[in-house]
């Protein structure tokens, strides 16, 4: 146990365990206070660490904003530093998105993206549109409002009473498809429930529909089977919803794109980014929206009620820059995009395993699902913690990993996301796998010997 901390989900989960202590790192890598190395295959927690750790340039700019200025009242003031890289991020967004605002924290940046979606409808008369669909086994952060517009079953639980439950859908899971059907009817089903919750809710009482690219830590880089999003798009539009892509861990890079929806050749209404969008080395996030979402605030000449002590901060703005200057120099999107897709096929050799049901992913976002019978795709029980004993294995073999649980139902089913730095080169890609095999033999003999 640690005296001092609330140890909670997200930090130092186990109250039994001894956990290193991490003094420094650098690139790839993360060294502990006893000298050992681990690879962060997960880039913090998680796909934060898009570029890196160490990186002195990403230090002397924040040292050097911070030496002028480090936050602003921003009521009557504003800054060329942060007005150029709201500039820059609307730049980076797909064509027809024309107005960003920064904050904090990924949560942060999804409410404020729904609050945004919640605004645009009542300066266009529309009262009645207050709700937001999202989709089951999905995850779009921690206030508890953000809970209750998720889908972690297991996340909301315990907030159940404060919670207004909007509608959930099904999410696009092609590995858990019913037998019965092929990928493109398993589409139109999933498009059929979309518009038929959408119309038994009340068409005129849907602000927004948010989803992520690629469902991330909840399932494990789940993506979605072709032209689901396509249909998405055109149901949203049929009904006047907004689409509002959470590009908090996909976007910035991390699929081989600028941001994950990109993959799928539609434009969203919203995007909210977070996590790689500063390298980790300053709490950022950001919502950025189209010029259809922002026109009526601009025609009536109303602010956008939303406010955070530190947003549009000098400070984030100037690290965020500077990791967009790496991102560019270095060609790191591309690298995600040509490395990543090396990598799953690197992980395909882990099918070799009896307990690896899938590999999945876009780009460095990468999954592998545990499965205790291959045939059938029946999850292991929640209570044997199959993912996180994979874990603690990897840990031990000097990797580290994102175990994550509850991608079949939002309790059971196991998987693991696999998120290393878009610097990763070949070599470190292959350490990453000798690492997953070790821990996986690991634990496959642990099971067999448990069930003699």
């Amino acid at each position: 146990m640690i005296k001092p901390l609330i140890q909670s989900m997200a930090v130092c989960p186990d109250m039994n365990k001894n956990y290193p202590k991490i003094q420094y790192g650098k690139g790839i890598y993360l060294f502990d206070t006893n000298g050992k190395r681990y690879l962060d295959g997960s880039s913090g927690s998680s796909s934060v660490s898009n570029i890196g750790h160490g990186r002195q340039e990403v230090v002397d700019a924040i040292s050097e904003q911070i030496s002028k200025i480090s936050v602003l009242p921003t009521h009557a003031f504003n800054s060329e530093t942060v007005e150029n890289y709201l500039e820059r991020l609307v730049q980076f967004a797909p064509e027809g998105f024309n107005k960003a605002w920064t904050v904090m924290s990924g949560t942060e940046a999804v409410e404020n993206a729904v609050k945004l979606a919640l605004q645009y409808h009542q300066l266009r008369g529309e009262y009645s549109r207050y709700k937001i669909i999202s989709r089951w086994n999905t995850y779009h952060g921690n206030s508890v409002f953000m809970l209750d517009i998720g889908g972690m079953k297991a996340r909301r639980e315990l907030y159940s009473k404060w919670l207004n439950n909007f509608p959930h859908v099904s999410p696009a899971y092609n590995y858990r498809r019913p037998s019965e059907l092929n990928e493109k009817e398993y589409v139109e089903s999933l498009l059929l429930e979309l518009e038929t919750t959408i119309v038994e809710t009340g068409p005129d009482t849907v602000a927004a529909f948010i989803a992520e690219p690629v469902i991330a830590a909840a399932m494990g880089a789940v993506p979605p089977p072709k032209e689901y999003f396509t249909g998405v798009a055109a149901i949203c539009r049929k009904y006047g919803i907004l689409f509002i892509s959470d590009e908090i861990l996909s976007g910035f890079g991390r699929t081989g794109e600028n941001f994950g929806i990109n993959n799928y050749g539609i434009t969203p209404d919203i995007i909210a980014a977070g996590k790689g969008i500063s390298g980790g080395y300053f709490p950022l996030s950001a919502v950025i929206a189209s010029e259809k979402v922002t026109t009526p605030f601009v025609d009536t000449k109303t602010a956008f009620l939303g406010g955070h002590t530190f947003a549009c901060n000098p400070v984030g703005a100037a690290a965020g820059n500077i990791v967009m200057d790496i991102l560019e120099r270095e060609k790191l999107i591309e690298n995600s995009k040509k490395i990543g897709a090396l990598f799953l096929k690197k992980l395909e050799s882990l099918y070799e395993f009896d307990i690896v049901g899938d590999v999945r992913g876009v780009g460095l976002q990468c999954g592998i699902e545990l499965v205790q019978d291959k045939i059938t795709k029946q999850p292991f029980s929640p209570n044997m913690n199959i993912s996180k004993r994979i874990g603690e294995k990897s840990i031990e073999n000097g990797v580290v990993l994102y175990p994550g649980k509850g991608s079949v139902d939002g309790i059971s089913g196991d998987h693991i996301l696999i998120t290393p730095p878009l610097t990763v080169n070949e070599e470190q890609l292959d350490e990453i796998i000798t690492a997953m095999k070790m821990s996986l033999e690991a634990v496959t003999l642990e099971l067999k010997k448990e069930t003699v």
